[in-house]
């Protein structure tokens, strides 16, 4: 991952916390838009050229869906992310709970449990 449409190896992040932090997302993001919106896209091929207003809607929510469904399976480990080519990358999503006076109660990693069944689950009324 060498070129400039790849983010850098992690051998070449910058050393400054806030440019790290870029560093670090630009290479979220990368896999974002390579697995996420790619395969949402992708879905959109098979759509009909002319549509309804009611085809149009249900094709775009399916693309949605999708991609949502790959930011979750992004976030699982389903596909490697690279950071460079002797590192790779994880990606993590947490729940922060602030009690009113914005004081830290509890902070929960998910990153780690099955997340795209629970897209699932509320997508189709089952989740609560």
């Amino acid at each position: 991952m060498s070129d400039k449409s790849t983010p850098k190896p992690y051998e070449q992040w910058r050393t400054n916390a806030a440019a790290r932090k870029e560093d670090a997302a630009y290479t979220f993001g990368y896999y974002l838009m390579k697995h996420c919106r790619a395969e949402a896209l992708k879905s959109l091929q098979s759509a009909p050229v002319l549509m309804t207003r009611k085809q149009v809607h249900k094709h775009v929510e399916a693309a949605v869906d999708t991609a949502l469904h790959n930011v979750l399976d992004l976030i699982e480990g389903f596909w490697p992310a690279e950071a460079g080519p002797e590192h790779t990358a994880e990606f993590e999503l947490s729940v922060r709970v602030r009690d009113t006076n914005r004081k830290e109660v509890e902070h929960i990693d998910i990153s780690s449990i099955d997340m795209p069944i629970g897209y699932w689950k509320w997508k189709d009324g089952e989740f609560r």
